[in-house]
């Protein structure tokens, strides 16, 4: 698959703003001192290239979270966490991805991000059984009420970036992939 230029470009630092705020938000302190919770602010990049449209298809969304979560595992230099973030993101991503193709809505934003959470956390204990045991799962609760939250935290983010877009949004969307150097 080839990428033009300006859209590569763009990818590029979709991909690194993800992993800012995933550097970001592994500094804060917990929120709630249960493993796992947090506010998802990386996949904030991830579900704008998702829903926002024009050029950017699901596939790119895919591909960018997927640099992101090598990208953090290199940083990190935790192969747990590796696996921990795959399982999730193969999850939260296929979950998007599902909602993107049958509801053509812009608030389908909405509610990928707070079922794309809840996939994400139920992949990341599906690894965190094989590795620590079946007993994971009795975090899946607090889980599930956190992940529904912050995803429509999230979703909302981004449903209203993509509503009524702005100049910076719309370049974004449209960025122009011919005559450009390809």
């Amino acid at each position: 698959m080839r990428y033009p230029v300006k859209k590569l470009c763009s990818a590029a630092l979709f991909t690194a703003v993800s992993l800012v705020l995933f550097v970001v938000e592994s500094g804060f302190p917990p929120i709630i001192p249960i493993p796992g919770v947090r506010i998802g602010l990386a996949y904030l990049p991830i579900m704008l290239v998702m829903f926002i449209g024009g050029v950017w298809k699901a596939y790119d969304a895919v591909l960018i979270l997927a640099a992101r979560i090598l990208l953090s595992a290199l940083i990190t230099g935790n192969p747990t966490a590796l696996l921990f973030s795959l399982a999730g993101g193969v999850l939260a991503a296929a979950v998007m991805c599902l909602i993107k193709i049958t509801v053509k809505d812009p608030s389908a934003a909405i509610f990928a991000g707070a079922l794309a959470a809840v996939a994400h956390n139920i992949g990341q204990l599906a690894a965190a059984s094989v590795i620590y045991g079946a007993s994971v799962w009795t975090f899946l609760p607090f889980l599930l009420i956190f992940g529904i939250i912050s995803g429509l935290f999230g979703g909302i983010i981004i449903f209203l970036l993509i509503r009524k877009p702005i100049k910076p949004i719309t370049m974004i969307k449209n960025t122009d992939h011919r005559n450009n150097g390809e």
